[in-house]
């Protein structure tokens, strides 16, 4: 069987619509209308990515996002009718994976769905040995899925374990948000800069001391991120 699939949307033709078209394509699929049915499938049946609608009666997905990430790091992608910035950070920051506006292009969707399950299981290519920094206070294991930081371990999303891992492995070299987006996001991500910044963000806040004065992941103002060679 295919991946499984959970859509949370109030608008039920649009559900009936993702439904038919995805289980052509081998997916497993699980429909919700409200933000509580949602979350109830999502604790329950464990699906592999939850397409999550943001505006719905009574609980809306912002706060069913909050929620789900209590018990889950399942990849979520939000559907929306607004186009704005500050509205897609929003979602990115409170921990969703990608972001797609309504009315979409069901090929877009379908391959928004692919990269992002794609970056959920893809094994490393090789079975790196840990990384170390900062005398041990800092340790990244790629092939283990672990960073350790300051004596504790941290938890990641897979996004956030492939973005650390990349800038490890170029430490002390400046990555540009070109290079970023494409080896961590992959192709179609071009024109996503607010995605590399949302997540550098986060790493910091789990991984720095400080978060507003990093030792570890900083930044070339207009260039990129990298990570300390120390």
């Amino acid at each position: 069987m295919g991946a499984k699939i959970l859509v949370v949307d109030d608008a039920v033709e649009l559900t009936r619509f993702l439904e038919g078209s995805l289980v052509q394509d081998g997916y497993q699929v699980l429909v919700a209308h409200t933000a509580q049915e949602g979350l109830r499938h999502a604790y329950h049946e464990r699906p592999d990515l939850v397409l999550l609608d943001v505006r719905m009666p009574g609980m809306d997905g912002w706060d069913m996002l909050a929620r789900l990430r209590e018990f889950s790091d399942v990849p979520v992608v939000m559907l929306t009718a607004v186009n704005d910035v500050d509205h897609k950070v929003r979602g990115l920051e409170i921990g969703a994976d990608d972001y797609l506006t309504k009315p979409f292009e069901m090929r877009e969707l379908k391959a928004r769905v692919q990269a992002v399950l794609r970056r959920a299981v893809a094994p490393e290519i090789e079975p790196d040995a840990s990384l170390t920094f900062d005398d041990g206070r800092l340790t990244i294991s790629p092939s283990f899925f672990t960073v350790i930081t300051h004596g504790r371990e941290v938890d990641l999303t897979p996004i956030e374990h492939r973005l650390l891992v990349y800038l490890a492995r170029h430490a002390g070299c400046v990555m540009t948000y070109e290079q970023i987006l494409d080896n961590v996001w992959g192709p179609g991500y071009e024109d996503s800069l607010s995605n590399v910044k949302v997540y550098i963000r986060r790493l910091r806040r789990k991984i720095e001391v400080d978060p507003g004065e990093p030792r570890y992941i900083l930044t070339q103002w207009g260039v990129g991120y990298y990570l300390a060679a120390m």
